[in-house]
């Protein structure tokens, strides 16, 4: 996927998670009738202004972050000597000003839970198809090691049907280690199978070792560049992959596997009416150079217009859920952690990998994003939207604001750190992205 694409769709990305939080802001105050100064969608000089009845807009050359200045919002300026009192921010009942602050996050996790469902409506749902069987941390294999195979689709956990890894999280850890029952497609058969949870110290939770693809597969190729690897050894667009060194295979992660491990492979195609068998010479190739030009059929599930919603919004809760649970682990796990968390340049390499699956996978990307800016924002970290609501709510139970000087210190040196974290995942971006 090309550089600039990838640009493209960062920038279109950001600029869509800053406009909905800040218009989140902007609605509330204006729906309150606070003076709004200032609009701006990105930081920097600005490249494109308009000034509106009251407000200025604009669009700034840096695509992270934006603001909306509102009359008095922290220090009455001179040119907050023009606006009607009863129209500063600081005027308004602190229930308002929390409304106000408090619309921003939401915004954004009202915009991820519609994200969701259109995703679900639009696109349908992919299969948890799994791609891989991963160790344990000592090296032991994977707890579904000869229980699970690459390709099987994960259908139900314990009589309860899933539409995410979350979802199956969630009831792995409900389980207490107990066994789980896994309902599952294999080559278009159902079968059940049983799999023991085991603890896992890095993870902190109860694990079977399994890691699921971004989306679900057949054995069609859907798309092969004509000087693509593959193609040169005889394989075309249409035809279906049935199997690999005599293994039946329904799945392209079994294909990816299967190549990955091979030394030679024999490959039965069928094209058409015909049955071929073709020869490829995989060793010592990476993946990149036995699937560069690549695409595999994507298998999708359509829910109706009632599930699109309920799944949509079950996910969203997932999400949610997921991130919470990682919150929760931050203490007992810092130092990985923070190796964790995604900058800037981790965002732009996420959504380059997403841009190479398609619309769906990146408005998942977007969506995931917009539910994470939305609660770290309610978080009651200085400098953040939910430090302003903690001091909000102190206000109102003090029934006097704090002072403007001292909240004012505390939300310099909380940007201060937030300053020093951008710093340190953008230092963790770089060293990931060399490998190091």
């Amino acid at each position: 996927m090309s550089i600039f694409l990838t640009l493209i769709a960062f920038v279109v990305t950001i600029g869509f998670l800053v406009l909905i939080h800040e218009w989140g802001h902007f609605a509330a105050a204006r729906l309150f009738g606070v003076w709004v100064h200032q609009f701006a969608i990105g930081m920097g000089p600005s490249i494109w202004r308009r000034k509106g009845r009251e407000t200025e807009y604009s669009i700034r050359i840096f695509p992270i972050g934006g603001y909306v200045r509102m009359a008095g919002e922290d220090r009455e300026s001179a040119e907050d000597q023009a606006v009607p009192t009863e129209r500063l921010f600081t005027s308004k009942p602190a229930w308002q000003r929390m409304i106000i602050v408090f619309a921003g996050p939401v915004m954004n996790i009202i915009a991820a839970i519609f994200l969701m469902i259109l995703i679900v409506g639009a696109f349908g749902l992919p299969y948890l198809e799994v791609a891989e069987l991963v160790p344990m941390p000592d090296g032991t294999p994977s707890p579904s090691q000869g229980i699970v195979r690459v390709g099987d689709r994960i259908e139900r956990v314990n009589g309860r049907t899933i539409y995410s890894a979350q979802q199956l999280q969630q009831l792995i850890r409900a389980s207490g280690g107990q066994v789980i029952t896994l309902e599952l497609l294999r080559n278009d058969e159902h079968r059940s199978v049983t799999v023991q949870p085991v603890w896992s110290e890095r993870d902190g939770r109860y694990i079977i070792g399994v890691k699921f693809a971004p989306v679900s597969t057949s054995t069609v190729i859907a798309k092969l560049e004509p000087n693509s690897f593959l193609a040169q050894q005889g394989l075309q667009a249409g035809d279906r992959i049935l199997s690999i060194n005599n293994i039946p295979i329904w799945s392209f992660w079994q294909m990816r596997e299967l190549l990955l491990n091979a030394q030679t492979a024999v490959l039965v195609v069928q094209r058409g009416e015909q049955q071929l068998t073709l020869t490829i010479e995989a060793a010592g190739r990476t993946e990149l150079e036995l699937f560069s030009g690549f695409e595999p059929e994507v298998l999708m599930r359509r829910p109706s217009f009632g599930q699109a919603i309920a799944v949509g919004a079950q996910r969203s809760w997932d999400t949610v859920v997921a991130i919470v649970e990682w919150l929760k682990s931050l203490p007992s796990r810092l130092g990985q952690a923070t190796s964790e968390v995604r900058g800037p340049l981790g965002i732009f390499e996420v959504i380059g990998q997403s841009l190479q699956f398609g619309l769906m996978s990146l408005l998942l990307i977007i969506a995931v994003l917009s539910l994470n800016l939305g609660l770290f924002n309610l978080l009651p970290i200085p400098a953040l939207d939910g430090s302003r609501i903690l001091f909000l709510l102190i206000e109102m139970i003090r029934r006097k604001p704090i002072p403007p000087d001292k909240e004012g210190f505390i939300h310099y040196i909380g940007f201060i750190l937030l300053i020093g974290l951008i710093l340190l995942v953008t230092y963790n971006d770089i060293m990931r992205f060399f490998g190091k």
